[in-house]
């Protein structure tokens, strides 16, 4: 169980940088585990466990996406603060499609970016491999 919790704490971690391919791998499981979420909502005419279990996983795929944003724009040098402001602007896109389009320019943006090639204030240069 310690080791579960240890596990939980480094995939919500907001500091450190994040590969580009670790990035796309990462977002693209949040995708699927929004969907799950999005889903057992559907069913709530079955129960209300999982309309609550739906916003639990989408509750987590916001954080989880959160932080992955977070150390991706580390990854570019930029400031945590960044991170928030594209959470907000994720959110707000769900109701104004306009944002929407714009929030998936940034998304392929942020994984096409090549990250600083050197140590910055945010760490070392993170591994070539995929990190989950």
């Amino acid at each position: 169980m310690e080791n579960f919790r240890e596990e939980l704490k480094a995939m919500l971690y907001l500091s450190g940088r994040m590969n580009r391919r670790s990035y796309v791998m990462n977002l693209l499981m949040i995708f699927g585990i929004g969907y799950l979420g999005g889903i057992s909502i559907s069913l709530e005419r079955v129960s209300e466990f999982f309309w609550v279990l739906g916003w639990l996983i989408i509750a987590y795929s916001v954080v989880r996406e959160l932080a992955i944003a977070s150390r991706r724009i580390h990854d570019l040098n930029g400031p945590t603060y960044l991170a928030y402001i594209y959470i907000a602007a994720a959110i707000v896109a769900i109701f104004v499609p306009t944002l929407a389009k714009v929030m998936v320019l940034v998304k392929v943006g942020l994984a096409l970016m090549p990250g600083d090639r050197e140590a910055n204030e945010y760490g070392e240069r993170p591994a070539s491999m995929i990190v989950v």
